[in-house]
């Protein structure tokens, strides 16, 4: 029930981790109930949402994401790519300049 098309939330390999059809059910119900019981739902969704991501990390699952594995390390020009999609357009501009003065940095130091 998304009003504004500028809105649009992209989900990231983390919430697809914590996804959940059931709660995602009730989620899309929300807006149908009465106000009193839309914030009962949404707050027992959350920590819902919250104990499963307490597991995850508990559990050692949070390597499937496999960015932190031991024999990969991430560079910053890896994460600035990876959150890139979810900015607006002027942070997008902004992490591209970012992305831009990290690959004159590394050219410099391989010189």
């Amino acid at each position: 029930m998304n009003t504004d098309a500028g809105t649009d939330i992209r989900l990231t390999d983390f919430d697809y981790l914590l996804a959940d059809p059931h709660l995602q059910m009730v989620k899309a119900a929300i807006p149908y109930m009465q106000q009193p019981m839309q914030r009962f739902l949404s707050m027992v969704i959350k920590m819902q949402e919250l104990n499963r991501t307490m597991n995850l990390f508990s559990g050692g699952e949070v390597s499937a994401m496999g960015v932190g594995a031991a024999e990969h390390k991430p560079s910053p020009i890896e994460m600035l790519q990876a959150i890139k999609p979810y900015a607006n357009p002027r942070e997008r501009e902004l992490i591209e300049n970012i992305e831009n003065l990290q690959i004159m940095l590394q050219a410099m130091q391989t010189s």
